[in-house]
């Protein structure tokens, strides 16, 4: 055993001397730092490879970012510039379709539904909706009158959308300036401060239709138009009662090769009906002249609104005075707004009605859509066409 012993601790002292022999040589010291070295630029290289991948695929996205959002930018100034043209009567000389200057329908430039335009390295999608074809809210009260025509105009599209007509009240109360509630409405003291965190009605203009996500009852199901109401028991419902608003690629390309565009013939056989659609974005707006219910701003055109709001014009407008409305203006746009009194056959209630009605349009919503490689840029305004004001940009 002594002898296994002697053994071990001989080999053990023999190669502890050969490695201080090894290390304390000049060529072992090299060995050493050659080897720390390598591994280390190998590190680095690798480090250095990835990080430049990584800021390179950055730079490239915020380029295109960069890019895309001036296209739309770019496309924003596009289509004011197609809403001024229109409104001078030069849109038929881009597409071909006769329209009256002093009219906007569905037959005008800007209401075409553009394909995207093909760009260097990317599209541009133009979408102009014309907000006076829809019941601006703000224009429920003002100081001098409690309730307006637009306000009954509200309580009957609930009603048809088979939603509670307390929604109205409720909008009411929101934007009127005192904190009386109306019968049906909410307040500050009996609701919103009792929530949890809680906050107080506004009692001023709506800045945007998605504020009405704040009031009573108001759930994003019904808002965005998922559900509630009679909305699984409608019928025969439509994408849209525009009548037909394509242009092709090969058109639109030809338009801008300078072509001179060919007459479009109307289509009379589409299908007129409640539109599928039922979110409250498309059926209400918010700008418009809150301090003058009956301003220009204020009135619903008769040639560009949607089946739900031509519904809820008087509560006597039925299913047939409605079809007959969007029937006759796919054939020709109405140019004065006496043109539908046979239609209520009302003389009282079309006197009433005519003072909120238009076949003019003034104010607009843009959107401009930019593609760019992977990058895409969306900008939304509202323009005043008449005074040639943005009441609202954004960019996302």
């Amino acid at each position: 055993m002594n002898f296994i012993k002697q053994k071990i601790a001989a080999w053990y002292e023999n190669r502890k001397n050969t490695d201080v022999a090894i290390f304390s040589s000049k060529g072992g010291y090299a060995l050493i730092l050659v080897l720390l070295l390598t591994t280390l630029l190998i590190s680095l290289s690798s480090n250095f490879i990835v990080e430049t991948q990584t800021s390179i695929g950055y730079i490239n996205k915020y380029d295109n970012r960069f890019k895309a959002s001036c296209i739309a930018s770019s496309g924003m100034e596009l289509a004011k510039t197609m809403l001024d043209a229109d409104k001078m009567g030069l849109g038929q000389f881009l597409t071909g379709k006769i329209s009256d200057k002093n009219t906007d329908s569905y037959e005008n430039i800007w209401a075409l539904d553009f394909p995207p335009f093909p760009l260097e390295n990317g599209t541009l999608k133009l979408e102009i909706c014309d907000e006076n074809s829809k019941i601006n809210l703000n224009a429920f009260a003002n100081e001098f009158t409690e309730q307006t025509r637009y306000y009954y105009m509200t309580q009957t599209f609930f009603t048809n959308m088979g939603l509670s007509r307390d929604f109205a009240d409720i909008i009411h109360d929101w934007i009127d300036i005192d904190d009386s509630r109306m019968p049906y409405g909410a307040e500050s003291g009996d609701y919103y401060m009792t929530l949890t965190p809680p906050y107080r009605a506004k009692n001023g203009p709506l800045d945007s239709i998605d504020e009405l996500l704040m009031l009573k009852g108001m759930t994003p199901e019904i808002f965005y138009g998922l559900g509630g109401g009679n909305s699984e028991i409608e019928e025969n419902l439509v994408t849209h009662n525009k009548g037909d608003i394509s242009i092709d690629a090969q058109r639109l390309s030809g338009l801008l090769s300078g072509e001179k565009p060919e007459t479009v013939e109307k289509r009379t056989d589409i299908k007129i009906g409640k539109e599928r659609n039922r979110a409250f974005a498309d059926y209400f707006r918010v700008h418009g002249d809150s301090s003058d219910f009956l301003h220009d701003y204020n009135k619903i055109n008769i040639n560009t609104a949607t089946y739900r709001v031509i519904s809820a014009l008087t509560e006597n407008m039925t299913d047939d005075k409605v079809t007959e409305i969007i029937r006759r203006r796919i054939i020709k746009p109405f140019s004065a707004v006496n043109e539908i009194k046979d239609i209520v056959q009302n003389d009282d209630e079309f006197e009433i009605l005519r003072k909120y009605i238009t076949v003019r349009s003034f104010i607009f919503r843009i959107k401009a859509t930019a593609n760019v490689g992977s990058a895409e840029t969306r900008i939304t305004a509202y323009y005043n066409r008449d005074n040639k004001k943005l009441l609202y940009w954004g960019e996302e």
